[in-house]
């Protein structure tokens, strides 16, 4: 690969990162914990890459250790994991998260009914203070617990002292099945797009259409007439596509096949955040992918 077309990737790399990593502090998912399931997926990844160059059904440790630039070692115990599986790593989690968890589960810090502790933030015994530097791995509390207090995991109290609320650090309520679909949702996309880079004399419909000047006062009744009218085409693509008689038998073998639509916007520079980034506010909850999805068009 060229330095030219290796410099494209990266920087196409980052545009998908800073929206997806927004996401993960959202959801107190630190940098540890990012890195662990990255290298889940290479190694997935280069196992799927060996069946379809070699042939090979078993996957070959030396060679994935040479195109992921793990270990043979980390190699290893990764494919020992379950396809369901996921790997657990404190290093790199959210010293926030970190210091909560402890709070919950070092007998230290709890109280006669295993509850948390209400601690005194200061002290070099069972207090905030001790308790964030043994967990955070610094030496100032204040920063950890202004995020917890941020977030609403705890609450100070009269006195100095501060109480534990919440398990977790993270701010937003999400209903886990509408996770699952933004999951499932960017895979399609981007496999779609990959696809249609490997392969594109045969390239899968992927059209996206955008105005890049809209007066920001018609963007209301625009949104409005582009998710009627994909809204009507999209529930008769659905009949069409559950149609029985397109539909194989039960037991029978069956490919998976659809079509994605979605309606994106970003607000002026300067202007703060999208309609679509309000949807990370704690109020809000993301829902599960419907029959009918919101601007470009992709096949799988």
């Amino acid at each position: 690969m060229s330095d030219e077309l290796k410099r494209a990737v990266h920087s196409a790399l980052m545009r998908l990162l800073q929206p997806l990593v927004r996401w993960l502090l959202d959801a107190g998912i630190g940098v540890g914990e990012f890195v662990s399931l990255v290298k889940v997926a290479y190694v997935r990844a280069a196992v799927e890459q060996g069946r379809s160059v070699a042939g090979s059904a078993r996957p070959n440790i030396s060679r994935i250790a040479v195109v992921t630039g793990l270990t043979r070692v980390e190699v290893g115990s990764l494919l020992e994991l379950g396809e369901a599986e996921s790997p657990s790593s404190d290093r790199g989690r959210q010293r926030a998260e970190r210091v909560l968890s402890a709070w919950w589960t070092d007998p230290e810090f709890l109280n006669a009914k295993g509850e948390p502790e209400v601690l005194r933030l200061k002290g070099a015994r069972r207090s905030f203070a001790a308790l964030a530097e043994r967990y955070s791995g610094e030496k100032r509390s204040a920063p950890v617990l202004q995020e917890l207090l941020r977030v609403g995991a705890v609450r100070e109290l009269p006195e100095g002292r501060v109480q534990a609320l919440s398990r977790s650090c993270t701010m937003v309520r999400w209903d886990p099945a509408g996770v699952e679909a933004v999951g499932e949702q960017l895979r399609d996309h981007c496999a779609t797009l990959l696809e249609n880079l490997h392969h594109p004399t045969r390239a899968r419909l992927a059209r996206q259409v955008v105005n890049g000047q809209v007066d920001p006062r018609h963007a209301p009744m625009l949104i409005r007439e582009i998710e009627t009218a994909l809204a009507v085409r999209t529930d008769a693509l659905h009949e069409t596509l559950n149609d029985p008689q397109h539909t194989a038998p039960t037991g029978a073998p069956g490919m998976r096949l659809g079509v994605g639509v979605y309606v994106f916007e970003e607000a002026p520079s300067g202007e703060g955040e999208s309609r679509n980034n309000e949807s990370t506010a704690p109020s809000a909850k993301m829902r599960p992918a419907r029959k009918r999805r919101r601007g470009v068009i992709r096949e799988r």
